[in-house]
């Protein structure tokens, strides 16, 4: 290892030490004082009529993007990170834009160092590595969630369809019967109901708190209850009727989904099985001949092989996924 490598391996250690300080301050602060200081400054503004009408929903609206206000300014001007942020609420995350990036920050630092220490790759092609890599897995993770909740929420729709058609045939009025559904459903879609609903109660149109309710959540079924929702506050009509008639059609797209997916599962489990295969037999290589491997991770042009077979491999991996997602 010469005196260059070393001199990186240590300067990106402390980046990498200062940076995991500043963030467990961050978390720390964020838990026991930056809470509670957002939530009497937001009570207080409410509650004592200084603020007017638009300021009163902004303040409900808004998410910061960082618990430190200077970054938060910064990060509000930069337009990518607004979808940085809906990414995450949609996920259903409850921290910041800026932790989000300090993690990405810190996974790249720690791989960075580890592949410096533990293989003799040149480091212009370890370090764009480390960092592609620390990017990508926080980001993964987090489109995973959200496709999670995504699901849950679409399941959760035509029983929360068919429960504010009840309500408002008992003779509740739309409002009453979103806060009823907000308190009575199970998560994600009660908060995202009872979002709405505080939006309407502090004054905003029906109209913009459904299109709000659209962006905010981001699923196609969803759509569905929204145009119905404003349609019916133009031309008028029976808007419970219409819901219950919106739930069946989302339960026949269910079945239609779930039946799309059993036919794809054998393909979707093929790919998972040649993608696990190669790590497989590199392992099992390497317990069992350790050497027979060995000159792939000791030279450049072995390093380079790997990457692009690791390319070509999350190439053929998503191209699959692609083909088998299916939309019904």
């Amino acid at each position: 290892m010469n005196t260059w490598t070393i001199y990186l391996i240590s300067f990106v250690a402390f980046v990498a030490a200062l940076a995991l300080v500043q963030g467990l301050y961050m978390l720390w602060q964020s838990l026991n004082v930056e809470r509670t200081v957002r939530v009497n400054r937001r009570l207080r503004s409410l509650s004592a009529g200084g603020v007017n009408r638009e300021q009163a929903l902004d303040l409900l609206r808004q998410r910061a993007f960082s618990d430190m206000p200077a970054l938060n300014r910064l990060l509000v001007r930069i337009p990518r990170m607004h979808a940085v942020d809906r990414m995450l609420e949609q996920a259903g995350m409850d921290i910041t834009v800026s932790r989000y990036m300090l993690i990405q920050f810190i996974l790249s630092m720690i791989l960075l160092v580890v592949l410096l220490l533990f293989t003799p790759g040149n480091p212009f092609v370890v370090v764009p590595v480390a960092l592609i890599t620390g990017f990508f897995v926080p980001y993964l993770y987090v489109m995973r969630e959200r496709r999670k909740r995504l699901d849950l929420l679409s399941s959760q729709l035509p029983d929360a369809m068919d429960f504010l058609a009840r309500s408002m045939r008992a003779g509740n009025p739309f409002t009453a019967s979103l806060r009823n559904a907000a308190d009575q459903l199970h998560e994600p879609i009660a908060s995202e109901f009872r979002t709405t609903f505080e939006e309407m109660n502090f004054g905003l149109d029906v109209e913009r708190a459904m299109i709000d309710l659209g962006a905010r959540v981001g699923n196609d079924e969803l759509q569905y209850f929204i145009t119905a929702v404003l349609i019916q506050r133009t031309t008028g009509g029976n808007l419970a009727e219409v819901l219950n008639r919106i739930a069946n059609v989302m339960r026949s797209r269910e079945t239609t989904r779930r039946e799309v997916r059993i036919l794809a599962a054998e393909m979707k489990y093929s790919a998972n099985v040649l993608i696990a295969l190669p790590f497989v037999v590199a392992g099992a290589l390497t317990i069992t001949n350790p050497s027979y491997l060995a000159t792939l991770f000791e030279s450049e042009l072995g390093l380079v092989i790997i990457g692009i077979q690791l390319l070509l491999m999350a190439t053929g991996f998503a191209v699959v996924q692609k083909m088998v997602d299916i939309r019904v």
